[in-house]
C-alpha cells in the first residue's frame, strides 16, 4: 500500500509532543498535540487544516504562539481540538496580548473541544478582537472529530491523572490504489484528476456516472466510473496512524487504547519511562516503554513509534526505544 499519511515527530523522542502528519497530494496537513513548533516553516504551518491537542500542559501546546502569529492574517480558520475546558485555556491565551490594530484582519479562531458528553465550539474573531463569543452546542457522534470524504479522525478521553487527555485515530475510510502501468497501457494521463477519481469512488453511489479521462496523447476519453475504477485501481482497508500520549498507566486506559490503535499502520505512542520506573510512571501518570510495547503488540499495529521520553534517558537515549520495541516483538 502506497502511504497517504506522511507522519513525522516534529522535536523528536525527548522533544515537546507534536506529529505533524502530511496528507499525500492534498497540499494540506493535520497537527497532533502543540509542542514546540520552531523547526516547521511557515509554509508547513499554513497547510494545516486542524490541529488536535491532546490536553492544555505546557509541553503540549506551547506551540500555540507560533501557531496563531502565523496564521493571523489568514482568511482561512484556525482550527483547534481539545478536551472539556480547552476554549477556555485559548481565550486566555489570546487575551494575554493587545489587539487594537487587528480590526480588519480576516482570522477566525474557532476552538472545538469534546470529552464524553457533547461537544462545545466557541470562536473568536480578530475583527472583535478575539474575544470568546457564545459558546454554541457541537455535535460530535461516536468520538469523531473532524471528517472528509478522504480521512476522518475520531478520538477516546484517557484519564492523565484527574483530568482528560484525548487520544487520536487518524483515518482513511478506504484507500483507492491505482495502478501506473494500468495508466500507461491504456494511454492514461496522470495528473491531479487522479485525486477526484479517488474521492467518488470512496463516497461510492456512482454508478453510471462518466469521466472525463485526459490522454496522454492529448485530448480526453469519456470512461464510467465503475469501469475506470476495474481498468486502473483496486480499492482496499484505509490507513489508520494512532496518536496516544499522557496516559495513567491504568487497566482502564491500556483496554481503551488497546481498542483505538486496533490493526493501526502505524501507532505512535508516549513511552516516558523504562520498565524499572514502573512506580514512577504510575505517580506520574505516564506509561512505561514495555507498556507502549505491548499494547502495540495486542493491538496489532504493524508499526511502533515512541517519543515523550523522559530527560531522566537523555544519556541512554536508545533505552526507551528498545525496550518498547522488545515488548512490541513479544520478548519479555
Amino acid at each position: 500500500m502506497r502511504s497517504v499519511f506522511y507522519p513525522t515527530l516534529v522535536n523528536g523522542p525527548f522533544g515537546d509532543p507534536a506529529l505533524y502528519v502530511r496528507l499525500a497530494h492534498r497540499g494540506e496537513a493535520l497537527l497532533f498535540d502543540c509542542g514546540d513548533l520552531h523547526s516547521l516553516s511557515t509554509r508547513q504551518i499554513l497547510k494545516l487544516s486542524a490541529v488536535f491537542v491532546s490536553h492544555g500542559h505546557i509541553d503540549h501546546l506551547i506551540g500555540f504562539d507560533l501557531l496563531l502569529r502565523n496564521f493571523l492574517c489568514s482568511r482561512r480558520p484556525l482550527l483547534l481540538y481539545g478536551p472539556p475546558g480547552f476554549a477556555a485555556q485559548i481565550g486566555h491565551r489570546l487575551a494575554g496580548y493587545t489587539w487594537n490594530l487587528i480590526e480588519s484582519y480576516p482570522l477566525t479562531v474557532i476552538v472545538r473541544e469534546w470529552g464524553e458528553e457533547a461537544g462545545v465550539e466557541v470562536r473568536f474573531r480578530a475583527a472583535g478582537g478575539f474575544r470568546a463569543e457564545a459558546g454554541r452546542d457541537w455535535l460530535c457522534f461516536g468520538g469523531i472529530l473532524m471528517e472528509t470524504p478522504v480521512w476522518r479522525v475520531r478520538c477516546i478521553p484517557l484519564d492523565h491523572g484527574g483530568i482528560v487527555s484525548l487520544a487520536f485515530l487518524l483515518e482513511e475510510p478506504l484507500h483507492v490504489a491505482v495502478h501506473k502501468d494500468a495508466l500507461e497501457s491504456r494511454g492514461y494521463a496522470p495528473g491531479p484528476w487522479l485525486n477526484r477519481f479517488k474521492d467518488r469512488v470512496r463516497q461510492g453511489d456512482g454508478g453510471g456516472e462518466v469521466v472525463s479521462v485526459p490522454l496522454a496523447a492529448g485530448g480526453s476519453q469519456a470512461v464510467e466510473l465503475e469501469e475506470l475504477c476495474r481498468q486502473i485501481a483496486h480499492t482496499e482497508r484505509g490507513m489508520k496512524v494512532c496518536y496516544v500520549t499522557d496516559a495513567s498507566p491504568s487497566e482502564k486506559n491500556l483496554r481503551a487504547i488497546e481498542a483505538l490503535a486496533a490493526d493501526a499502520h502505524l501507532l505512535a505512542i508516549e513511552a516516558t519511562f523504562a520498565r524499572r520506573d514502573h512506580s514512577r510512571a504510575v505517580e506520574r501518570n505516564h506509561l512505561t516503554a514495555a507498556l507502549a510495547g505491548e499494547i502495540g503488540r495486542r493491538a496489532r499495529a504493524a508499526r511502533l513509534l515512541v517519543f515523550h521520553h523522559s530527560p531522566r534517558y537523555l544519556d541512554f537515549p536508545q533505552l526507551l526505544r528498545l525496550e518498547a520495541e522488545e515488548a512490541f516483538g513479544g520478548g519479555t
